[in-house]
């Protein structure tokens, strides 16, 4: 049974570019994301209970 060599392996993946709506998905869920935390955080802040 012979050993894969890993790094042949690894140096054969192709890694493709992002797609104009993929950064636009991103953009948006992090965008969202920090929203909700901030907004959380301040509902903390000024409504403790």
């Amino acid at each position: 049974m012979s050993n894969p060599d890993l790094r042949a392996e690894l140096n054969k993946t192709h890694v493709e570019p992002l797609l104009p709506i993929e950064k636009k998905l991103i953009g948006w869920s992090l965008s969202i994301g920090v929203t909700l935390l901030v907004g959380l955080g301040l509902v903390s802040h000024f409504w403790p209970l």
